[in-house]
């Protein structure tokens, strides 16, 4: 398909943007999923380029981190027809399912722009099989000390220069809020934090941000923030569904 010159430029351009620090950040320590493990785990392209993780919450919605559509330090997304989700597929480059995005939605009442959630709108419906599936939505935290499923693409070590072909699954536990603020030194309540802690050699990597956390078969998190380097002792910051919960399922009525 021919593409724009405005398309290219845009591409080119976002690109540079996480090639610079934004949302481009595969599950360190974790093992290869098979094929109809994780049917609600989606892959977001930009011009045809994988930066982010995503994940199906119906035949037309997809949800993602806002750092993962918008340009570094913004909220405005880029047009939506950029971006293209993928599922039904442990081969990040062969396989599956992939469909245009429409239209993005971004929820105004983050905290702080890397605590916000975006909302795909697909310009069709995935048809859903046992390798492509939605994934319900949690109302309400993990408990501290639960164990949740973490999934992506990333990479799996601070070095490796591409996103990993093959779909890892790894795990972590949920940690009190307040571990995720001291790495800050700052000491700040933010309800819309899940704190993710992990071994050494394990976590998500860059390219896993938009991915989720799930705990007793619903989305608990997405993939947020790093706060070290891919496989350290720190822990990640995702994004509380929770804390989204009202606003995701009334921009779905």
């Amino acid at each position: 398909m021919k593409l724009s010159v405005t398309f290219v430029i845009l591409s080119a351009l976002f690109a540079g943007s996480l090639a610079n620090g934004g949302a481009e950040t595969r599950i360190a320590g974790g093992e290869d999923a098979v094929l109809g493990q994780l049917p609600y785990q989606a892959a977001l392209s930009i011009g045809g380029s994988y930066n982010c993780g995503a994940v199906i919450i119906a035949e037309r919605y997809a949800l993602t981190a806002l750092t993962c559509v918008c340009s570094t330090g913004q909220d405005k997304p880029w047009p939506p027809q950029m971006f293209m989700v993928s599922a039904g597929t442990v081969d990040l480059y062969n396989g599956g399912q992939r469909i245009r995005v429409e239209e993005i939605t971004i929820n105004p009442n983050y905290n702080e722009l890397k605590t916000g959630v975006a909302l795909l709108r697909l310009t069709e419906p995935f048809v859903f099989n046992k390798y492509v599936s939605a994934l319900p939505l949690a109302a309400k935290n993990p408990p501290t000390g639960a164990y949740v499923d973490i999934s992506g693409w990333g990479r799996t070590t601070q070095t490796e220069a591409d996103m990993h072909r093959t779909l890892q699954i790894g795990t972590a536990i949920v940690e009190p809020q307040r571990e995720c603020s001291l790495v800050d030194n700052q000491i700040v309540n933010n309800d819309q934090v899940l704190c993710l802690g992990h071994g050494r050699r394990e976590g998500i990597c860059r390219g896993d941000l938009g991915g989720p956390a799930v705990y007793q078969g619903s989305l608990v998190g997405l993939g947020g923030e790093l706060l070290g380097e891919c496989g350290g002792l720190l822990p990640e910051r995702f994004i509380s569904i929770a804390s989204n919960y009202k606003w995701i399922q009334k921009q779905m009525k």
